[in-house]
């Protein structure tokens, strides 16, 4: 049996004196100015505190596909105003023309995915749902005491959710993490291809320490590693060109084992309900898939939305 607890001294929606006029309150919203490639201008308003940015059918603002990965950017709104995080990498979005991995939007900085730009404004929303629209009439006392305690049931009726309709079962297939080894240079001279080799190598391990930290760098070295090897090959240094070679493949093994690991895990977690590690494993397996599209991307976008709205906004 549920019992409805009460609060005294709670403020969370105070039911005002007799004859006072109800103004439903105030939540945060987000306008967009968005300046498509043509030139076309379009402005919408969304009363939410968090956006998605992609080509995907699940996003809030909806890009083409030739200027957008299915998640690009999310928008979220912080305490300290508006803040954006990448979720995609090929190319990764700009601020004022400075790509970022996450920042925050200051009031008139220009935020661009692909050749789309877009102006992000923080802005207040009547919350429409609050006992329905602004009435200059009087409401009963009664009314707001059972609004009052309808509040917490409908707390309760959200988050006890359906756990299969929280977890549907994933696709069985799911993208691979690279394509075929790189075996050609593309220079034509074997100085270009030592000069380009030397810079790939530095970017493959400055990667490669980083992928502790941020596991998409890891999947990101293993093709510099192998363009590394193929100008190396190119250049005749046959010693560095094994070397490079060598961490590609051993960076794809270890990778590869943790990617396998990490759908296991999911599978098992949300078989036995346990949604903090389903919300985990799933933030792990979009960052391995950054730039990947898919039936399984957006299976595991969508389950980290829901995930989000059990266990709030914050991700691990």
């Amino acid at each position: 049996m549920l019992h409805v607890a009460s609060f005294p001294g709670s403020n969370i929606f105070p039911a005002p004196s007799p004859g006072r006029v109800y103004d439903p309150p105030l939540l945060n919203g987000l306008k967009f100015h968005i300046r498509q490639p043509d030139g076309r201008i379009e402005e919408m308003v969304i009363d939410s505190d968090r956006v998605l940015i992609g080509s995907g059918a699940h996003c809030e603002i909806r890009l083409p596909v030739e200027e957008s990965a299915v998640e690009h950017v999310a928008i979220q709104v912080a305490p300290e105003g508006i803040a954006a995080q990448a979720r995609a990498s090929q190319p990764y979005p700009t601020i004022n023309g400075a790509p970022f991995a996450q920042t925050q939007v200051l009031p008139g900085a220009i935020l661009g995915v692909g050749r789309v730009q877009i102006q992000v404004t923080l802005i207040e929303v009547l919350d429409g749902s609050a006992l329905g629209s602004r009435k200059k009439s009087k409401t009963s006392t009664m009314t707001y005491v059972l609004a009052l305690l309808a509040m917490p049931l409908a707390a309760y009726l959200l988050l006890a959710d359906d756990e299969e309709a929280m977890a549907p079962k994933p696709p069985s297939s799911f993208p691979e993490l690279w394509d075929a080894p790189i075996t050609s240079c593309p220079q034509q001279s074997a100085e270009q291809a030592l000069t380009l080799a030397s810079d790939k190598l530095a970017l493959a391990n400055s990667r490669r320490e980083r992928r502790p930290f941020r596991v998409q760098d890891g999947v990101a070295a293993v093709p510099l590693y192998e363009l590394a090897a193929a100008c190396f090959r190119m250049a005749e240094q046959t010693s560095l060109a094994r070397e490079a070679s060598e961490a590609a493949q051993s960076l794809r093994n270890e990778v590869g084992v943790d990617y396998r690991t990490h759908r296991v895990r999911l599978e098992h977690a949300l078989a036995v309900s346990d949604w903090a590690t389903s919300h985990k494993e799933t933030r792990v397996l979009l960052a391995l898939t950054d730039g990947k599209q898919g039936e399984y991307v957006t299976w595991l976008s969508n389950l980290d939305r829901k995930l989000q709205l059990k266990f709030g906004r914050k991700g691990p």
